[in-house]
């Protein structure tokens, strides 16, 4: 696969990974952090995403003034390839390394497989 080819794969593949891991993000899926308005954000990961996204796909990406320099009204305003460790967390994944919907922990770690196979393939290119 070209360099071209293997960016647009794992963004398809992130943005898949995005919409997997938001159906697991709040509610009784997070209990602990239902009370939190942005969940698991930190100022840490945002300045993570700038620095990635510049670095490893020449994006400069516009901060918002918020405390969390990516939120936007609508939530984090960086796509989920530029983004990775926010698209790839889930709480319980983190914690006990599943859910307690095998079917849900099948695609989400067929997927995140997929990835760091992509990613190590672009590495290498």
């Amino acid at each position: 696969m070209k360099k071209g080819e293997l960016r647009a794969a794992i963004s398809r593949l992130y943005r898949e990974m995005s919409e997997l891991t938001r159906t697991k993000c709040g509610g009784r899926a997070c209990p602990d952090m239902i009370h939190k308005a942005y969940r698991c954000c930190d100022r840490l990961h945002c300045e993570m995403t700038i620095e990635h996204a510049e670095k490893d796909w020449g994006i400069r990406l516009p901060t918002s003034g918020h405390q969390f320099p990516l939120m936007g009204p609508a939530g984090c305003t960086a796509a989920p390839h530029l983004r990775p460790w926010c698209t790839l967390h889930q709480c319980q994944i983190q914690a006990v390394g599943s859910t307690n919907d095998p079917s849900w922990d099948r695609k989400y770690f067929r997927l995140r497989n997929k990835l760091i196979q992509l990613e190590r393939q672009l590495a290498e290119s």
